[in-house]
């Protein structure tokens, strides 16, 4: 499971007397007739305003700099002192986590550059070190918006130029963190074995008064939705990620943008930030009834309709992550470099899915080390945790050339229903030294 990001519960309570006065709002819209879309360029061209209309209003919660519609990244080290400036104590396990909107402090982020020709809205903007008081991330964030009838589409980007060189353990990120208005508090998704068939779509329910409010999910058709009792709300779809976080916080049917009460929506990815990472994503929001974003979302579904084919080579990891060992960092040449060190290694997939029908997988690799025999793990979508009942093992030879590994994972009884995740344990115990290459890794029918 991905770790949990923690803007979401930043977002839920009010910081101390802020050292900055809130500035004026300084709008920029976009508006197709149906969907009105705005970003406040005083707080770092954060989403604060997005409405419908057939039915005025914001649907957009800006109780405070933590909430909106904004982009959030994770990253180490823990708790994050640059200069020796120290944390606000309450956010010190945050770590290195810059957010479009501003500071827990009451300082926004700062719009560098932006551009609006009426069809798309761009803005770059330098964020804000959330648990600290004015330190600014050294990175920046840029946001590419358009509109498409009910539909919002979203393009983001990260660009780091950190000066600590340090490869930090991958942390969940927010892609992106929408707040909404409580009056849209029924979590609608659907979790189920059968995406793309029709089946009944499911409510997704969390309890706000425990020290954790939020739940999480799987969303196998990758779109969730927060709507109202009448099933008109917002939705947001992406077509490389399957999972989820979010729910209500405080009591349901506000509609005042600015109340304490919440909704909480983001699809979320563990990644991997590298000090000079430029990292790209993309999502799809719209409005309208829920059977409307349902459509709207597997209309443009194309590479969740099919079986996983990873191909390591170019500007991304394509959101897989390794635990106990570090990698030589982006771009890929000539295959995924995993370099290991003193702790046994993991390769973690995305969490997408795909049905159990897919069971050859095809791994290309090079393994220098000695001759192991490592395990392939998997999750479903019923059964998300990693066991030794869920896995097959791997041979690995001894070869500084690649080898195609072919492995039916259908020969395992508890490889059924629907697929949601892989994990590659390429030996049993550390290898100092030993690069692993992975070129790629494919799901396949036959």
């Amino acid at each position: 499971m991905p770790r949990l990001p923690l803007l979401a519960l930043v977002c839920l309570l009010a910081c101390a007397a802020s050292a900055a006065e809130p500035l004026p709002e300084r709008m920029t819209f976009l508006d197709n007739g149906t969907l009105r879309i705005g970003m406040d360029l005083n707080r770092g061209g954060a989403v604060t305003f997005l409405g419908a209309a057939v039915r005025p209003g914001n649907l957009i919660n800006s109780y405070d700099y933590g909430r909106q519609i904004q982009m959030s990244v994770y990253s180490g080290p823990t708790p994050f002192t640059p200069h020796g400036k120290q944390p606000r104590p309450e956010w010190r396990g945050l770590g290195w986590n810059p957010i479009q909107t501003g500071d827990c402090f009451g300082r926004p982020s700062q719009v560098v550059e932006q551009r609006n020709d009426g069809k798309e809205l761009y803005l770059k903007c330098v964020p804000m070190q959330w648990p600290l008081d004015d330190e600014p991330g050294e990175c920046t964030f840029e946001t590419w918006t358009t509109l498409d009838g009910p539909s919002v589409r979203m393009r983001f980007r990260v660009a780091n130029h950190r000066a600590d060189h340090t490869q930090y353990a991958a942390r969940s990120q927010e892609l992106p963190a929408i707040y909404t208005i409580a009056a849209l508090h029924r979590l609608m998704t659907y979790s189920g074995p059968q995406p793309f068939t029709g089946a009944a779509p499911d409510e997704q329910r969390n309890d706000w008064h425990q020290p954790w409010p939020w739940t999480t999910w799987l969303a196998s058709e990758g779109w969730s939705a927060l709507v109202g009792d009448d099933d008109w709300g917002l939705g947001v779809f992406r077509d490389d990620g399957c999972f989820f976080n979010g729910g209500l916080y405080g009591e349901a049917g506000s509609r005042d943008p600015h109340a304490v009460p919440t909704g909480y929506l983001a699809p979320v990815e563990t990644e991997t930030l590298d000090h000079d990472i430029v990292y790209d994503h993309a999502c799809l929001i719209t409005v309208g009834t829920l059977a409307e974003i349902r459509a709207r979302s597997l209309a443009v579904a194309v590479a969740l309709r099919q079986a996983p084919d990873w191909q390591f080579s170019g500007p991304s990891r394509l959101h897989w992550h390794v635990d106990g060992a570090t990698d030589a960092g982006l771009p890929l040449v000539d295959g995924w470099r995993i370099l290991l060190g003193a702790s046994v290694p993991r390769l973690v997939s995305p969490q997408r899915c795909w049905p159990a029908a897919a069971r050859f997988l095809t791994v290309v690799l090079t393994w220098p080390g000695p001759a192991t025999t490592g395990r392939i793990f998997w999750t479903r979508s019923d059964a998300q945790g990693r066991d030794a009942a869920k896995s097959l093992p791997l041979s690995l030879i001894a070869d500084p050339a690649a080898h195609t590994y072919r492995i039916d994972l259908g020969t395992s009884p508890e490889y059924r229903g629907l697929i949601a995740g892989l994990a590659l344990d390429p030996c049993g115990e550390p290898h100092p030294g030993v690069e692993l290459v992975v070129r790629s890794a494919a799901l396949a029918e036959r």
